[in-house]
């Protein structure tokens, strides 16, 4: 029964991947200042129930991230930001992944939210306003690009610990 279960929701098109996207529950949320002052974004971080501080950036971890802008950026503003915290040597294909979501930027305006999704079967998404802009497969980049906000060297220390405070640091 289980099996035809699953075969019915394939054929209707809900994958697992739904079901996971489903799963996703909110456990952080911050706020992106510039010169610490000004703020430019509103943040929350989507994740499983039992997703760890350890396992956030595993390539088998689903993820969601949601920045919703209070002031209006131009997409070379969100290169330069994005180049401050991304790594300065990184191999071939991860390169070569960022530099294709950098091309598929867009300026917003106060309001606009993108959204920095990653399931497993799917890889990197990268959505304004619910509207898919980049999809990437390539193996870890989800850690090199959600580690903008979340990894060693985040843009903000701040942002970071508010979107991840809630996780446990590892697995009972």
């Amino acid at each position: 029964m289980k099996r035809l279960l699953v075969f019915v929701f394939s054929g209707l098109g809900l994958s697992s991947g739904l079901a996971q996207t489903v799963a996703l529950q909110p456990v952080g949320q911050a706020t992106g200042y510039w010169a610490g002052l000004i703020p430019v974004y509103d943040a929350t971080l989507w994740a499983q129930p039992g997703t760890t501080q350890t396992d956030l950036l595993s390539d088998q971890t689903p993820l969601k991230l949601e920045l919703c802008y209070r002031v209006g950026l131009t997409e070379k503003e969100f290169i330069e930001a994005a180049d401050q915290a991304l790594p300065k040597q990184l191999p071939v294909a991860l390169r070569l992944a960022t530099e294709r979501l950098h091309q598929h930027y867009e300026a917003v305006q106060p309001k606009d939210c993108y959204e920095l999704a990653y399931q497993p079967e799917t890889g990197v998404q990268l959505r304004l306003n619910n509207k898919l802009k980049y999809q990437d497969r390539t193996q870890g980049f989800k850690a090199v690009y959600f580690g903008i906000w979340l990894g060693d060297t985040p843009l903000s220390e701040a942002v970071k610990t508010d979107l991840t405070d809630a996780l446990p640091t590892t697995s009972n």
